[in-house]
């Protein structure tokens, strides 16, 4: 399950959004793994969806560009609730780092020193 929404002017993230329907689309209707594996999109996340699928998630994935755009802080409520980080350091990201340990997380990507 993936959850996001993009502002008007983000481009980049409305592609990204376009790429994540087209896979469900692909994946949901193929014969061969479509009863296996099941791709889908919520949009307009927010709080209210947050309370419903955080408690149920394995893996967060947070990526934002480092020393540009913080990854926000409800990856702080999915390690709360068990889930895996997957993401940059950057934001939140830093300050779960610094509690928990870079070795429990999986991080990637340029970092801001």
């Amino acid at each position: 399950m993936f959850g996001g929404k993009a502002a008007p002017g983000y481009t980049t993230a409305k592609r990204i959004i376009r790429l994540i329907t087209g896979v469900a689309h692909i994946v949901n209707n193929d014969p061969d793994i479509g009863d296996l594996l099941s791709v889908a999109f919520l949009p307009n996340y927010c709080v209210s969806a947050a309370e419903i699928i955080i408690p149920a998630s394995d893996l967060s994935q947070h990526i934002s560009t480092a020393g540009f755009e913080a990854s926000g802080t409800s990856n702080m409520k999915f390690i709360m609730n068990g889930s895996l980080i997957i993401g940059t350091m950057d934001g939140a990201n830093v300050e779960i780092a610094e509690e928990v340990g870079e070795e429990n997380m999986f991080i990637f990507g340029a970092r801001v020193e």
